[in-house]
């Protein structure tokens, strides 16, 4: 079965951990994603964990924790149209700095119509998204 995806990549000169805790601190991911109007865990940043991510426009849409890795990045799913929504966030140690990825996978049976949907605004959006973590972390350290 074919799935569709959308990434973007950037170099942060940070270390992995300080880009972790700011992953980790997902009340707070507003202050970065501008496709986040608010997000929450209902419970501790680690797999297993429901939460919730309200977009600037639409209604709240639930996610899960699939994968920490410390220092590493973290995965959530979101489940959409009986299909699959998957956010992966990986960092990459490089000289003077990291690498980080951002890929969206669409799964399941509306993954084109999902990709039709949502993947222009995504293939806009996820450079933005990065460029603003950038700043953030980089500003923090």
């Amino acid at each position: 079965m074919k799935t569709y995806s959308v990434q973007a990549n950037i170099r942060l000169s940070a270390s992995p951990q300080a880009i972790q805790a700011v992953y980790a601190d997902v009340a707070h991911w507003h202050l970065w994603d501008p496709d986040t109007r608010s997000a929450q865990l209902d419970g501790p940043f680690a797999v297993g964990t429901m939460g919730s991510l309200r977009p600037p426009k639409g209604l709240a849409i639930s996610l899960m924790v699939t994968e920490v890795t410390p220092g590493g990045g973290f995965t959530v799913q979101s489940p959409v149209l009986s299909s699959k929504m998957t956010f992966e966030h990986v960092l990459t140690p490089v000289a003077q700095g990291v690498e980080v990825m951002h890929r969206v996978t669409f799964s399941g049976w509306a993954r084109a119509l999902l990709m039709h949907m949502v993947g222009k605004p995504l293939k806009t959006g996820l450079p933005v998204t990065l460029a603003n973590l950038k700043r953030y972390v980089e500003e923090r350290n």
